[in-house]
């Protein structure tokens, strides 16, 4: 079973620590707020007070032996000092929360593996939302390229990826086909010869601008 911890619980590191602990996966919550502590704590595997600043703090909670650590906090140097201690440690995945831009290139420099925008990234989603039909999911990858979910063009239905000449029509590739109506229904990298179905969702790698011409689809 892999291991988390997670440092900070504000409103984003707890959505994360319960979430993955909900998921079965051991998660440590750790604050410096005794009542945030408190708030979590029968629903983590453990949740300790701590300064995550300090790096004795740190090596006594025994966080180098966790699979990943998520960094939730906004104050940059904090997630600077808990980066750089925790990659020192041998720490093999850290994921850090940032406000904006300038924080994640800072973050990314001193070896943090993810940065994550929540606010950035859930105003690009709702944006997107607004203005498409088909939109089911969005991971950003970066300022003009995602991972996008749409349900399946009513126009596709029927046809196969070859028919419908994807990559340069749309310019997308498609990445995996799931079945809306059965989550573990997964078919991953399909071929051309794959004929889209009324309840299938497509994930792809494109531009964001990619679904302007999807609505025409």
């Amino acid at each position: 079973m892999k291991s988390f911890a997670v440092l900070g619980l504000g409103r984003f590191g707890t959505a994360v620590a319960c979430q993955l602990f909900r998921m079965g996966y051991e998660v440590l919550a750790v604050d410096n707020s005794m009542e945030r502590v408190n708030a979590v704590a029968d629903m983590v595997t453990q949740a300790v007070g701590g300064d995550i600043k300090e790096e004795a703090t740190l090596r006594a909670l025994g966080i180098k032996n966790m699979d990943c650590v998520v960094i939730g906090v906004s104050d940059l140097n904090t997630s600077v000092l808990a980066t750089l201690y925790l990659k020192e440690m041998g720490v093999k995945k850290v994921v850090c929360k940032a406000s904006d831009k300038n924080q994640r290139k800072v973050l990314q420099k001193i070896g943090a593996d993810s940065v994550i925008i929540p606010e950035y990234e859930m105003g690009v989603k709702t944006a997107i939302g607004l203005v498409s039909h088909h939109l089911m999911d969005y991971i950003d990858l970066s300022d003009e390229y995602g991972i996008i979910d749409i349900a399946v063009p009513k126009s596709w239905v029927g046809k196969t990826i070859a028919q419908l000449d994807i990559r340069k029509s749309y310019e997308i590739n498609i990445i995996a086909v799931k079945n809306s109506l059965d989550p573990n229904e997964v078919n991953v990298s399909p071929g051309s010869s794959y004929e889209f179905k009324q309840n299938d969702i497509v994930v792809f790698v494109g531009k964001t601008q990619t679904l302007n011409k999807l609505e025409r689809a």
